[in-house]
């Protein structure tokens, strides 16, 4: 089973550090750096005290990869100082999402979360005005070919990728959370009418209502899967975070609006599966939802429990069912042409190049 060593921790720590064994640690220690959950995994040691029983070498991988995640903590924190002189007279909203807003709003689960950049959300009208502001900044798109900015630019939901030309800072500046080359219509607007100001910032977050929603929709409409597991522990904890805030019954009100009943579907049946998540099981039963399972989940499960073909068989499905989903067919049948072409044109280009 691909991750069962890391989910079994995940599920039950108590119970997989008095029964693991050399060998368990070790494809547990392999995953979780595979997953991006080492310093998480440590954090979960730590507030459980069960550190003391784990052995020495385990311990020091969780310490180092701990104070790395607080280091990127801090860099964050400092990025968003940066950007607040970038918007604070901006005349527009600007929402955080993703790691950067579960950290604004110091949630638990995200104490030795990694972070790779920074997401932000304007309404689309104003994108090119955010880009603008943030070029005047010294953030630069990062080189890409000519069809790949023009595919991001008419069909993605975000601008190509900027970076600081100092400090390296990267920051995905979003104008919506799926893209519209999609025949999927979510409806974002609630999203932006519901996130709330953070305390003396020019940046929003989302009701913790959205920010599952928006995990699930980047989990379950997409074909990526090198950060699975990861992705699937932060659907647990958001979903344990809306039950506690009592926004279980706003939160499938709000997948109605934003028409995406599907991913929240999907995102709670692999949950009840997974961990006897009781939130799901709430509104899986209230809701009448049928007990056969969807597609998306039956792959994430797949994928994630299953072994040899099932497993692989599986990843194969997801990557053709993400791209389905992502862009309609016409622009699929395009893409799938035009981008290797591109390719191939640029390659000839480069060798016909006097040296």
């Amino acid at each position: 089973m691909l991750a069962r060593p890391l989910l079994d921790f995940l599920t039950n720590p108590g119970h997989f550090v008095q029964q693991a064994d050399g060998a368990r640690w070790t494809a547990f220690l392999q995953l979780a750096r595979q997953h991006g959950l080492t310093a998480r995994c440590y954090y979960m040691l730590q507030s459980q005290g069960l550190m003391s029983q784990v052995p020495e070498q385990i311990r020091l991988h969780g310490l180092s990869a701990a104070r790395y995640s607080k280091k990127q903590q801090h860099s964050l924190f400092y990025e968003l100082q940066q950007l607040e002189a970038v918007f604070g007279r901006a005349d527009f909203p600007c929402v955080l999402l993703k790691g950067a807003a579960y950290r604004a709003l110091a949630l638990p689960m995200s104490y030795g979360r990694l972070f790779a950049d920074i997401d932000l959300l304007v309404p689309k009208a104003q994108l090119r005005s955010a880009r603008d502001k943030l070029f005047f900044a010294g953030f630069a798109e990062l080189p890409l070919s000519d069809y790949d900015r023009a595919y991001y630019l008419t069909w993605s939901h975000q601008n190509p990728p900027l970076q600081h030309y100092q400090r390296g800072t990267v920051i995905d500046l979003h104008h919506h959370i799926y893209p519209p080359a999609s025949a999927k219509h979510i409806d974002i607007q609630v999203l932006l009418e519901h996130a709330t100001p953070l305390p003396g910032s020019a940046f929003l977050v989302p009701t913790l209502a959205h920010l599952f929603l928006h995990a699930a929709v980047h989990l379950f409409y997409q074909e990526e899967t090198h950060r699975l597991l990861k992705d699937i522990i932060d659907l647990q904890d958001l979903l344990n975070e809306v039950q506690q805030q009592q926004q279980l019954e706003f939160i499938w009100q709000q997948a109605q609006q934003m028409q995406v009943q599907s991913a929240l579907v999907d995102a709670c049946q692999v949950l009840l599966t997974l961990f006897d998540n009781q939130a799901a099981r709430q509104l899986l039963t209230q809701h009448s939802v049928v007990r056969r399972q969807r597609l998306g989940a039956s792959l994430v499960l797949a994928m994630l429990t299953g072994t040899g073909m099932t497993a692989w068989a599986a990843r194969q499905l997801w990557f053709l069912r993400g791209h389905s989903l992502k862009m309609r067919w016409h622009i699929l049948l395009y893409h799938a042409v035009a981008k290797p072409a591109n390719g191939l044109r640029q390659l000839w280009r480069s060798k016909l190049k006097p040296r």
